[in-house]
């Protein structure tokens, strides 16, 4: 009979305990639902959020974009109102003005099958601003010393201290600036080769092989095409980031020395995936009172590009001649027979409202795009 009882009052025990834990159990429970699915986004998931919403909207629109450059924008109000992203008073507890820029990349070259659609996220908000390529570039314009100088609707990198390194997929580069369209223009930090012909066909001038400078036509602007399409060189991440853009292939005389562009924009090849540094890059780059000149050694001073050792082809041609082209050597620049060997480091353009990932610029940390 003792036991019995004893048998009956743990089963009571069990019961009233369960009766107490379970619903305390269940309460800790739904709190940790609850707190879950109630945690607020970072603001860069929300970015990410953003990206996945505007590709869902274009594929729903049928957005096609098959052109070369061809842009979209979708506010973030669009994607909010079609129910592909929440509010960001719900999600991030911040008031917030955004936007997603959609671009096609990349159809121009045959052997990308269409091109890219890069997908490029802006958020503004109370708390937070996207860290936006151009947005931390332009938060220290100066007017004297090294940095990035506003030159008109155009951002130039100048001086022999600059923190402009960025890491594009692997790859360093510097950048030069940024162009009236937005787009930020980027020179590799390494050379690719250092037996490159600028052009090897027969000149009827010289009647020899000695080139014909004409870019667009030219051995050098094939071997450029050839690197694009290169996977090791340019991976197919990074190229659905590389922009096309108009540049200048205009030839120079000789005796035309001034740091304008002018002579070297008379003629503009348009939708240019990959290029070379122009003839008044490396000049605009310099900060001595002295480079007054394209052809002056003091331009070589206060100048981030002589520390790349740069002896390079650029995108110019001469006109006194149909043979010879323009390089820059040793931090001067200077001509010789298209026949001839140098090296080249390509340049590239990106759109400057690029997501930067990390980096502050600096050559220990550079900019690191999303």
């Amino acid at each position: 009979m003792v036991d019995a009882l004893k048998k009956l009052d743990k089963k009571f025990l069990i019961i009233a305990g369960c009766m107490v834990f379970l619903p305390i159990l269940f309460i800790i429970i739904l709190a940790i639902v609850q707190g879950c699915s109630n945690k607020k986004l970072t603001y860069e998931k929300y970015e990410s959020k953003m990206i996945s919403a505007a590709e869902k909207y274009i594929k729903k629109e049928d957005k096609k974009l098959t052109n070369e450059g061809e842009s979209y924008i979708i506010d973030l109000s669009t994607l909010v109102d079609s129910d592909y992203i929440k509010a960001t008073e719900d999600a991030l507890d911040d008031t917030c003005t955004g936007k997603v820029i959609v671009r096609r990349n990349g159809s121009s070259i045959k052997s990308n099958d269409g091109g890219f659609l890069n997908y490029i996220p802006s958020l503004k908000c109370e708390g937070y601003n996207s860290n936006s390529l151009i947005n931390l570039i332009t938060k220290n314009i100066v007017t004297s010393e090294s940095g990035l100088y506003k030159n008109g609707d155009e951002y130039i990198f100048r001086g022999s201290k600059v923190d402009n390194y960025i890491s594009f997929f692997g790859k360093d580069y510097r950048i030069l600036g940024v162009d009236r369209n937005g787009f930020a223009k980027l020179i590799a930090s390494q050379s690719d080769s250092v037996d490159v012909s600028w052009d090897m066909k027969y000149s009827i001038e010289t009647k020899r092989d000695t080139g014909i400078n004409i870019y667009k036509d030219s051995n050098i602007h094939d071997k450029l095409l050839e690197y694009y399409g290169n996977k090791k060189k340019i991976s197919q991440d990074a190229k659905k980031h590389i922009v096309a853009n108009d540049i200048c292939i205009g030839k120079r005389y000789i005796n035309d020395t001034s740091l304008t562009s002018e002579s070297d924009c008379s003629q503009i090849l348009k939708n240019e995936i990959i290029t070379l540094i122009n003839i008044t890059d490396f000049a605009k780059a310099s900060l001595d009172n002295n480079c007054t000149s394209i052809v002056a050694n003091s331009c070589r001073n206060y100048n981030y590009l002589k520390a790349l050792g740069l002896w390079t082809w650029t995108v110019n041609g001469v006109t006194d001649n149909s043979y010879e082209a323009y390089y820059l050597g040793n931090g001067i620049i200077r001509h010789q027979e298209a026949s001839s060997n140098e090296s080249y480091n390509v340049v590239i353009h990106i759109d400057s409202n690029e997501i930067v990932l990390s980096g502050d610029g600096s050559k220990k940390n550079p900019y690191v795009i999303k």
